[in-house]
């Protein structure tokens, strides 16, 4: 079991990417002046940092099943709030850009650590559980953190949110200094020490209970990138919302991922993981039906197409959830690996839907009505084709 300064130690680590994506992006105009840049060139710190997000993963989960998760986790803190002191004191623009990647590569650290932590302390229906209790507290950092960079940018320079950035991590790291215990396996070190990281990447691709909650989780996130990254365009620049009323609409969808979260914890209580994706899958084909019916109609209009998103949202963080706590269960004895090999796929997936999207960009939202119901129509399948009726957790030693 974790105590709950562990369960709260774990959320903080979910929370620091985002608040390292979101807090600045306020302060974005001020940045690019004060570099003597574009707007454009500015948002390149954004690219930089997700680009080292995803490919960083692939690097520091082998490490944590090698190292240990106390060490990267500590390590990744510590590089995380150096990089954030440099970004804050940065002169040129390339400086900054080195210390959003070397801010990238700490997050990287303590997000795939953590995620292992949860899978050597639990089994997978109670890490399931957990990723949806931690979903929920990580899950406010998107929201708060613009709202803190915005209101630090009102009293003070750019600089400052980058310093405030820093001393989060300083704390959790403070904090987790006495809190934070190594839960790696003697069984994991000796494996990882044996095995290239490539070949414990072949061996989870060779797994098929790890490629169908992988192909689970790719498809799913793929759909909730999408909305991410199209929903204000079709809503303001094609139905013609007010930014006020979108941010009303991106908020209610919050708080159903929210809600969908603690149904899910609900849910796990008398059901395994794999059942609660199977029952997800089914509720995807009806949703993906009614998008590509809108999609080919345009039935209901504007309130069909927020209510259909409505429901895409907030099934989303259950499924990555659950998705991830089976994915870890399949193969204890890389769960550093596992954890890294979901982060980046899903991010990859994400981030080619949302292009293919951009693309079949229609004013009506057809366009994304039609890319979301694919993404969750794979999701689907891969449920009920790669994912085994009843997988069984594998012991950790």
């Amino acid at each position: 079991m974790l105590t709950r300064k562990e369960i709260v130690l774990l959320g903080t680590f979910g929370a620091i990417a985002p608040l390292a994506i979101d807090m600045y992006l306020p302060a974005m105009p001020a940045l690019a002046n004060d570099l003597g840049i574009s707007a454009r060139v500015a948002g390149q710190s954004v690219s930089v940092f997700l680009i080292g997000i995803a490919a960083g993963q692939l690097i520091t989960g082998p490490l944590s099943d090698r190292l240990g998760r106390r060490p990267m986790i500590l390590s990744g803190l510590g590089l995380f709030t150096l990089a954030s002191l440099i970004a804050a004191l940065a002169t040129a623009f390339p400086v900054l850009l080195a210390a959003r990647l070397f801010q990238a590569m700490g997050a990287c650290a303590v997000m795939v650590s953590g995620r292992a932590v949860v899978r050597d302390r639990l089994d997978p229906r109670e890490s399931a559980r957990l990723f949806s209790l931690l979903a929920l507290i990580g899950g406010m950092a998107p929201v708060l953190a613009p709202m803190i960079g915005a209101g630090i940018i009102q009293f003070a320079e750019w600089r400052l949110i980058f310093f405030v950035m820093g001393a989060f991590s300083l704390v959790t790291l403070l904090f987790a200094m006495p809190v934070l215990v190594e839960s790696r396996s003697a069984a994991t070190a000796e494996n990882a020490r044996s095995e290239h990281p490539f070949r414990s990447y072949l061996a989870l691709l060779g797994n098929r209970q790890v490629v169908g909650y992988l192909a689970t989780a790719a498809f799913n996130s793929a759909a909730f990138f999408t909305y991410v990254a199209n929903s204000s365009t079709v809503l303001i620049g094609g139905y013609g919302m007010s930014p006020r009323a979108f941010s009303f609409i991106f908020a209610a969808n919050s708080i159903g991922l929210v809600a969908a979260n603690q149904v899910n914890r609900h849910l796990l209580k008398t059901r395994t993981p794999a059942q609660v994706l199977r029952g997800s899958a089914r509720n995807a084909l009806l949703c993906a039906a009614a998008l590509l019916l809108f999609a080919a109609t345009g039935i209901g209009g504007l309130p069909m197409l927020i209510a259909l998103l409505f429901i895409v949202v907030a099934s989303i963080a259950p499924v990555q959830a659950n998705t991830m706590a089976g994915g870890l269960g399949a193969d204890p004895l890389r769960s550093g690996a596992t954890a890294a090999l979901f982060g980046a796929t899903t991010f990859c997936a994400g981030a080619i839907a949302s292009w293919i999207a951009g693309l079949l960009y229609r004013p009506d939202g057809s366009g994304l009505a039609i890319t979301v119901a694919a993404c969750i129509i794979g999701s689907a399948i891969a449920t009920f084709r790669l994912i085994a009726r009843e997988p069984q957790p594998q012991p950790a030693t």
